[in-house]
């Protein structure tokens, strides 16, 4: 790193770099510097981007080493937050000098003035002050503008002071695109100074005051974010976030009637013109439905709907489904959403809504409907099979988990599954699996029924079932559990299923394959199995003449002659 000195630094840096800094410093943007040891200096930097903390080592004019926590890993050169904080430790050094330099009575009265800004408002007369603040506010916008989003609640005469502090800011601006940098720097700090009055006012319990100011900022900022480019955006959401959740808590009895229809009535406003960040959608879905019980409400979100053009707008669905499901109407939230099953984004966007919002009957009713209707993409019908499997389980209902257990374990094949099935369903699970195997015979899904009765260890049933096999793979799937009880029926179903693969197959590559399938029974160890479906299907198939010699390779040489000879047979 180049060292370089602290009285002419910026002339060794970019002049880009120089002159954002500059920017920074006369911004106040450096704040909390401070030598926390002898010639190490830190200082918080505040920029559009965030704030940075920068450390520098300055011995004792020369810039000996520097860093910033905007840094990516491998940079070197000097960003703007640090030469912000570097021309602040020269100009604290510089005045620092000069006041060595003065007088002693200078130099006390200089003291006092840095030390104590009390004792010069307390000196001061009322009538100075104004005129010093006024005069000072005409010079400096931004000291105007905090000056008047701290007493807008005490100004007189005017219905919302609040929404004119707002409307100055916006008026200047235009359309998004044109905004310049200082413009939104300045609504970015009435917001965060109007959102910590909000917070302050929601404290003290000022139901008044806090619902001037979240109406306020909703109403005013909600139609802005909407337009602006992502990066701006995110700035303006916090308050947004923090002005809907406030309008939520008016929804108690400790607020006045008066006021709770106030909060209502603003996010009704957002959600009928739809002038809101999708962010915003779960706090005005709950502030809105929730209100839906009294009639009067509920009326005015059913003409919302009803007034709605095709396609309908996700928000105002998901408004109209989750107020019908707050009247305890689960079964017209399945009517409505039926209608849409042409849109399957749509429907899932709203299911998961009720969801979110705690309307679970009506989820998982209008889920257990839609997934059998609309044609959903595998990711969509995934989402909603999960959402519907832990609503199950939360609901405590225990028909609908078996329900779903049993289609996750039909899905994936984790026994995992099954094994909280027949924990869930205690003393019900004998007739609950007789059920289950009597829908599964009626629908012709042997294959299910063979996981069920091999899970079960019912080997006699299982028997049953794969004797009517006609695939050796189906065998072969449960003859590790079979040959443990019932080697007979194993070697049977062997010979059967090879010869008839035999009748219709021919040469030596037919007996490649059945010896092939005769190697995995005489690796697992079953030598007798194995030389009697060998003696079988060399006995039945004389004519083949490669089928003696395929086989014998399944063994040693010493038994080889033996496995081919008639007489074994």
């Amino acid at each position: 790193m180049t060292k370089l000195w602290l009285r002419d630094f910026e002339l060794q840096i970019s002049p880009a770099t120089a002159a954002a800094a500059e920017t920074l410093a006369q911004a106040g943007a450096v704040r909390k510097l401070q030598e926390v040891e002898r010639h190490f200096w830190v200082a918080q930097v505040h920029s559009d981007e965030g704030d940075y903390e920068v450390e520098t080592i300055i011995t004792p004019q020369k810039i000996k080493a520097f860093t910033c926590e905007c840094w990516a890993e491998g940079r070197r050169l000097m960003c703007p937050h640090v030469a912000a904080a570097l021309f602040k430790v020269r100009q604290y050094l510089a005045q620092k000098t000069e006041a060595r330099k003065a007088p002693p009575a200078e130099r006390s009265a200089n003291a006092l003035g840095r030390l104590s800004v009390s004792a010069v408002l307390e000196q001061a007369s009322s009538e100075a002050l104004a005129d010093f603040v006024q005069a000072y506010a005409r010079r400096d916008r931004d000291f105007a503008l905090a000056l008047k989003i701290h007493f807008a609640a005490t100004v007189m005469g005017t219905e919302n002071p609040f929404a004119l502090v707002l409307d100055t800011l916006l008026a200047p601006m235009g359309k998004a695109s044109s905004w310049r940098e200082p413009d939104f720097r300045r609504l970015r700090s009435a917001l965060e100074a109007l959102d910590q009055q909000l917070l302050q006012a929601a404290t003290a319990q000022d139901f008044a005051l806090t619902l001037q100011l979240a109406s306020t900022i909703l109403q005013k900022i909600s139609p802005l974010a909407t337009r602006l480019e992502e990066t701006k955006r995110k700035h303006l959401l916090p308050a947004l976030q923090s002005a809907a959740a406030q309008l939520l808590l008016f929804q108690t009895d400790t607020v006045a009637p008066a006021l709770q229809s106030a909060a209502w009535e603003t996010g009704f406003d957002l959600a009928a013109k739809g002038h809101f960040p999708p962010e915003l959608g779960p706090s005005l879905l709950m502030l809105l439905s929730q209100a839906a019980a009294a009639d009067a409400y509920f009326e005015r979100i059913s003409q919302l709907f009803d007034q709605s053009v095709e396609p309908v707008a996700p928000f105002i669905m998901q408004l109209f489904t989750a107020a019908l499901a707050r009247r305890d109407r689960p079964e017209a939230v399945v009517r409505v959403l039926e209608g849409q099953v042409e849109q399957p984004a749509l429907l899932l966007d709203t299911l998961l809504a009720l969801d979110q919002g705690g309307y679970a009957e009506a989820a998982y009713q209008a889920g257990d409907r839609l997934l059998t209707l609309a044609r959903f993409n595998h990711s969509q019908r995934r989402q909603i099979e999960e959402m519907m499997f832990r609503l199950a389980d939360s609901m405590g209902n225990r028909e609908r988990k078996i329900t779903w257990l049993w289609r996750r374990f039909q899905q994936s094949g984790d026994f995992s599954f099954y094994e909280q099935m027949k924990q869930t369903a205690g003393k019900s699970w004998p007739g609950i699996r007789t059920h289950l195997i009597t829908e599964l015979r009626r629908t012709g899904n042997s294959h299910t029924e063979a996981i069920l009765l091999g899970a079960e260890g019912d080997t006699v049933a299982l028997a049953q079932l794969l004797d009517s096999a006609t695939e050796l793979s189906q065998v072969q799937e449960w003859e590790d559990l079979l040959l443990t009880t019932d080697k007979a029926f194993v070697e049977r179903r062997y010979a059967e299923l090879l010869s008839h693969y035999l009748h219709d197959h021919f040469g030596r590559q037919a007996s490649g394959y059945v010896r092939e399938n005769l190697a995995g029974l005489l690796q697992k160890g079953e030598t007798e199995v194995v030389l009697a479906i060998v003696r079988h299907l060399i006995d039945h198939f004389a004519d083949r003449p490669t089928l003696p010699d395929e086989l014998a390779e399944l063994f040693p040489k010493s038994k080889r002659r033996a496995v081919a000879q008639p007489p074994l047979l």
